[in-house]
């Protein structure tokens, strides 16, 4: 299956939030934002993101819940302790009058630690795997999208080519026998040896052949619509194969002077352009 590189996925599940959000890049890129609490799970988190993805930019952001986050409030006694008796002495010394009371240590932040509550390890990982799998179930139906795109263009560019191959042989054969006309004109008006010039004419026609990169460009476009049935990781393959194709139709342009062959190798040209665009989006 084609799977696209971009997506959103979320989960929530008892005190943990689990976003994850994905963008195209042409590696696998993760990021990933942890309260300090949960950082020692890092290592574990990213190795579950690289199970499920491998390729485009990876954003993960996990929050806890401040509303439902549990912990135990310790008071520290030997501090009050000393307070308490700091104040008797300044209580003496100055002669104040009045009681110590429970009041005058609220306001001494230190006499209270609070300890937070270890996160549940297995409802954490269950809400990041949650996430992934919705963000990967998004990027499924984006890629069959991008599926039913790919092989629509693929289909146009396979006729495209084998009218490109009709054509080879016709205007081969034209242009051979206009240059033969033309030549033989010439070396009647002008008594010149005709089977050499004959034999030049041929070895440039040659070099104007095109058949050679038709050939490759049909071998290319089965095995790009194979790829995209097949689906899976394939974008880095199919990448590899439109730069040969697009190589391909760049000789074919450079080598025909025939018009109606660069009309048609110009109209290919695009819609490899049009699927370079497309594969840029899938993993």
């Amino acid at each position: 299956m084609i799977e696209s590189l971009t997506g959103y996925g979320f989960s929530e599940k008892g005190t943990f939030r689990v976003e994850a959000k994905s963008l195209n890049h042409r590696f696998l890129e993760i990021n990933l934002k942890l309260p300090q609490i949960l950082s020692k799970h890092e290592i574990e988190i990213r190795n579950l993101i690289r199970k499920k993805f491998h390729r485009g930019k990876i954003d993960v952001t996990v929050t806890i819940n401040q509303k439902e986050k549990t912990g135990r409030v310790y008071l520290n006694k030997n501090l009050a302790k000393q307070l308490y008796e700091a104040f008797i002495d300044l209580k003496k010394e100055l002669s104040i009058l009045g009681s110590i009371d429970i009041s005058m240590f609220s306001n001494f932040r230190e006499l209270f630690i609070y300890e937070e509550q270890q996160p549940d390890v297995n409802t954490l990982m269950l809400t990041v795997s949650e996430a992934l799998e919705s963000l990967h179930e998004m990027r499924k139906k984006e890629g069959q999208i991008i599926k039913q795109t790919l092989t629509e263009i693929a289909d146009n560019l396979e006729k495209d080519i084998a009218t490109l191959e009709s054509f080879v042989d016709l205007g081969y054969n034209n242009y051979i026998n206009s240059l033969k006309n033309r030549v033989k004109q010439l070396i009647t008006e002008n008594n010149l040896d005709e089977k050499r010039i004959l034999e030049q004419i041929i070895l440039y026609a040659q070099k104007t052949d095109i058949k050679e990169e038709v050939d490759r460009l049909q071998s290319h476009i089965i095995q790009f619509k194979e790829n995209i049935m097949k689906g899976g990781n394939v974008g880095k393959k199919l990448d590899f194969l439109l730069q040969e194709m697009n190589r391909e139709i760049n000789t074919v342009l450079a080598k025909t002077e025939d018009f109606q062959v660069k009309t048609l190798a110009i109209e290919i040209k695009t819609n490899i352009e049009r699927l370079k665009e497309q594969i840029q989006n899938i993993q």
